[in-house]
């Protein structure tokens, strides 16, 4: 809960609906918002130790060359029939609303 005011999105185009959000202290990656959807995409890293444990890998195809997946995890190359239900099921708990996601929103970048 520090550190908001390190934080900052970055858009591939002004319109993008996917936003990349940054600690701009020290350049690391900190969360994907996909604004018209109702999830964060988080960064494992990002939590505390004694955090639930992973259950799968999603979109692993757009991996980069060479990197190897071999712990036993579920991985799958889109996006999986138990990831799909998961996200149906945290969006009725949510009363199919998404909530503003307002970290990071402070920086704008000079055209």
């Amino acid at each position: 809960m520090m550190g908001q005011q390190y934080l900052e999105e970055h858009r591939l185009k002004p319109d993008s609906a996917t936003r990349r959000v940054i600690a701009k202290c020290c350049n690391s990656a900190m969360f994907l918002d996909f604004t018209k959807g109702h999830w964060l995409s988080m960064f494992r890293n990002r939590f505390p130790t004694g955090a639930p444990p992973l259950e799968m890998r999603v979109m692993t195809k757009e991996r980069r060359v060479g990197v190897e997946l071999a712990d036993g995890m579920p991985n799958y190359s889109g996006h999986s029939g138990k990831f799909m239900l998961k996200l149906i099921a945290a969006w009725i708990a949510m009363g199919f609303r998404r909530p503003e996601i307002t970290l990071g929103k402070t920086f704008q970048r000079a055209q």
